[in-house]
């Protein structure tokens, strides 16, 4: 459920950025539409999204790497622990790519350029080909794995 609420931001955050390229918009619009969406004002409620990851996805992120990913290194064999060690190295991969993010969507608020929209772009591109993965991989690792060693979700 988490996830597929992270994907339908990346979605229509990259339906916004294709408008743009698009010149079916301007720049200055993606960057106030992206402030409103509901999963970054969501995130803002709770803190900043640059500086520390967003409060959500951290939390996410936390209670996997505090909860459950122990839960099944302890029970699972050295190849669950692998999948699982490469699952916290991805969580600071996406904190590094949203920190980018939000910098690069501040830089587009002050200066709406062909030049400033383009390395926020670039930086989401990564964002949204990362995540996705990150996401199909770790539902596709550990789906049976938390089902089969009960760990609480």
């Amino acid at each position: 459920m988490i996830h597929a609420m992270h994907i339908a931001a990346l979605d229509e955050t990259k339906a916004m950025m294709e408008r743009v390229e698009a010149s079916q918009t301007d720049a200055s619009d993606l960057a106030s539409k992206i402030e409103s969406l509901e999963l970054v004002a969501n995130y803002r409620d709770f803190g900043n999204l640059c500086g520390r990851e967003c409060q959500f996805l951290d939390f996410h992120h936390n209670s996997e790497d505090t909860q459950v990913f122990p839960l099944v290194s302890a029970k699972g064999d050295d190849s669950l622990r692998r999948v699982v060690d490469r699952l916290t190295q991805e969580h600071t991969i996406v904190h590094e790519l949203l920190v980018d993010l939000d910098r690069h969507v501040r830089a587009i608020a002050r200066d709406p350029s062909s030049k400033t929209f383009a390395a926020a772009q670039r930086t989401f591109e990564l964002l949204y080909k990362f995540v996705r993965s990150h996401f199909g991989y770790e539902e596709g690792e550990l789906e049976e794995a938390l089902g089969f060693f009960e760990v609480p979700l």
